[in-house]
């Protein structure tokens, strides 16, 4: 029987709430100390429709980015960085919005998908909708698990192996969606599948994580939030 992940986690903390400006940021934890400046430029938001406003990757990314990073969501502010966690699709006038960032403004959107435990139907309308809206192509499902339900002892928990921004291994927690061949750099594999990429799109950055970061920041992994404060230094 598949688990849901928020079974599989078993999270139990609140949501952190979505306020402030960017001002003097403080490190987040698991991030390496120091200030960040950005010539005083906004650094952050996130945007996903009502299905998974409270996912756990919603709540995991709310949790280990500074508060003094995070604004508002505002169709024309200047971002150095959006993120669409635990995505299945997002209401017209916020594609919109993203594309406007992308091409206009220069921000780095982080877009994360959701359909990894989607029904057969669901997964193919996120599917469609990526490439429609985004063109962004995925070829289909690897379920990393498997083999640890059949088997106790000869199975390994399997990690995302991440070469962008930093180097580093962060634990999966679903099934993986697997971007078809496409323009862009692949940055993260699960062995030989590949599992993330980015492209430029217009001034801008697309990343897209066919594995979801977001439960592992909400588990408190110091190796996601690493690797979230690098995506937020690139940006």
């Amino acid at each position: 029987m598949d688990l849901t992940r928020r079974e599989f986690l078993g999270y139990t903390a609140g949501a952190a709430s979505l306020t402030g400006l960017a001002t003097t940021p403080k490190p987040a934890a698991g991030g390496p100390p120091g200030p960040l400046t950005q010539q005083g430029r906004p650094w952050y938001t996130v945007y996903s429709d009502p299905n998974t406003y409270d996912s756990e990757s919603m709540r995991g990314y709310w949790s280990a980015l500074p508060d003094e990073w995070r604004i508002r969501p505002d169709p024309r502010t200047r971002l150095a960085l959006l993120i669409a966690p635990y995505c299945m699709s997002l209401f017209p006038d916020m594609v919109d919005d993203l594309k406007w960032a992308l091409y206009e403004e220069g921000t780095t959107v982080l877009m994360e998908t959701g359909a990894g435990f989607a029904g057969p139907g669901t997964f193919r309308e996120h599917q469609h909708w990526l490439r429609e809206r985004l063109d962004v192509h995925i070829a289909g499902r690897v379920d990393l698990w498997a083999d640890l339900w059949a088997s106790s002892t000869s199975a390994r928990i399997p990690y995302i192996e991440f070469t962008w921004p930093r180097r580093t291994r962060i634990r999966d927690f679903s099934r993986v969606v697997v971007p078809a061949d496409q323009p862009g750099e692949i940055i993260a594999r699960a062995g030989d599948v590949p599992v993330a990429f980015r492209r430029k799109v217009g001034k801008g950055t697309l990343i897209y994580l066919g594995s979801p970061v977001g439960p592992a920041l909400w588990a408190g992994d110091v190796e996601a939030r690493r690797w979230l404060y690098a995506v937020a230094l690139a940006a």
